[in-house]
């Protein structure tokens, strides 16, 4: 007779992998499945707040470096710095980090398979039932539930009943043999597309990654902004292949169904400010699977009782994203001359004295439209704006 595992997850990215941990570190039987024959190396440029390493103390094994500082380059090309005493991010090596969490997962009663592609997902009143394939084979499972982490796009979501996320970027990215700066430098404007951004983030003492967010034409507008800096940077040696990916920057209004929930990019949990998500990911599969161990101990995985999943992450996330949002929203509507006067107010103002959390942006975006910026606000964006800082006043 086939095996009914307690979950089966599709994805072993950063949440999948961290929500197999944390089931079968608790005693439930979990399948990890994956397309790739490699975990972990999705693209991104792993950066994650300092305060990461208090969730996940594990990371200290895979951190690049550590960032006390940036460099923002205004459209007209005026340079402000941001620097701490601290240190406010960690650049981590992100495949390796991953790849630990589900190897440390397989320690307990995770049985990870890698290079499958599940093509049919079908939920009844007891169990969950998947068809993949393997190398020409078809295979199948039968769980008890399912725990969605698939990624960005992924068609599965519908089969399950959840919701997809709404509005998406892009990111172009390539790994450079570049060692000329020792900090975050981040680009605004001029080559790029309204309302984004590109960046140099060192790595080590020989690579740095390059890379570009926007909406439409990833590939032409990374070649364009690589073209531009070659200007600033003589010495820059460019790979012939860029790396491209989507990013979801809305988070879906449904994130479980019957027996089912759904964790990282597949449900919009991502940084819209900039499309990052290790974090979020994490702390999301962290409430998930805690849920999901109540209701496969009790017997309960229905989808009234699988809906506190989503309670327990609106407490926490909800609002942040919402402004996040907001501030994405509002970063698009500016021109180049804008952007300039903005970031000429930011370095004599001092309004990034105040801290600043890599991961949790919501705190400075609005003491940021408290001031000056908010005579940037263009209307009917003001009333949105003046109703979240009423309702953050109350």
């Amino acid at each position: 007779m086939k095996k009914i595992v307690d979950t089966i997850i599709v994805g072993a990215g950063p949440a999948g992998s961290q929500c197999a941990y944390n089931l079968s570190s608790q005693g439930h039987s979990v399948i990890l499945l994956d397309y790739r024959e490699n975990i972990g190396n999705k693209l991104c440029t792993g950066i994650v707040s300092s305060e990461f390493e208090n969730f996940y103390p594990d990371v200290s094994k895979f951190i690049y470096r550590k960032a006390y500082s940036a460099s923002i380059f205004s459209p007209s090309g005026k340079l402000l710095k941001i620097k701490r005493n601290s240190p406010q991010a960690l650049i981590i090596d992100r495949e390796s980090f991953i790849r630990e969490i589900a190897f440390n997962a397989e320690k307990f009663d995770t049985k990870l398979k890698l290079g499958r592609i599940v093509e049919k997902i079908e939920v009844d009143s007891k169990f969950v039932h998947i068809k993949a394939k393997y190398k020409g084979a078809l295979e199948e499972y039968t769980s008890r539930s399912l725990v969605l982490a698939s990624g960005f796009g992924s068609r599965l979501s519908k089969m399950v009943g959840l919701d997809t996320p709404k509005t998406k970027i892009f990111g172009a990215q390539i790994k450079i043999n570049f060692n000329s700066i020792d900090e975050v430098n981040v680009f605004t404007g001029h080559s790029l597309p309204k309302g984004f951004f590109g960046w140099i983030v060192p790595l080590n003492d020989n690579y740095s990654y390059l890379g570009v967010l926007g909406k439409n034409n990833p590939k032409e507008i990374f070649e364009h902004f690589c073209s531009n800096l070659k200007n600033r940077y003589k010495e820059l040696n460019f790979f012939n292949n860029v790396d491209i990916w989507g990013i979801p920057v809305s988070p879906s209004s449904k994130i479980f169904s019957n027996r089912v929930v759904g964790i990282g990019d597949v449900v919009g949990q991502v940084k819209p400010t900039t499309g990052g998500g290790i974090y979020f990911s994490m702390r999301s599969a962290d409430l998930a699977s805690q849920v999901l161990s109540e209701g496969l101990t009790s017997d309960n995985l229905s989808e009234e009782f699988l809906s506190k999943y989503q309670k327990s992450w609106e407490n926490i996330f909800k609002k942040e994203l919402q402004i996040g949002q907001l501030a994405r929203f509002f970063y698009e509507s500016l021109s180049d001359d804008e952007i300039n006067n903005i970031i000429n107010y930011l370095f004599e103002s001092g309004v990034l004295d105040k801290e600043i959390s890599f991961d949790w942006h919501s705190e400075l975006v609005m003491y940021a439209f408290k001031t000056k910026i908010l005579n940037f606000v263009k209307s009917p964006m003001k009333k949105a704006v003046q109703k979240v800082i009423y309702s953050l006043n109350k």
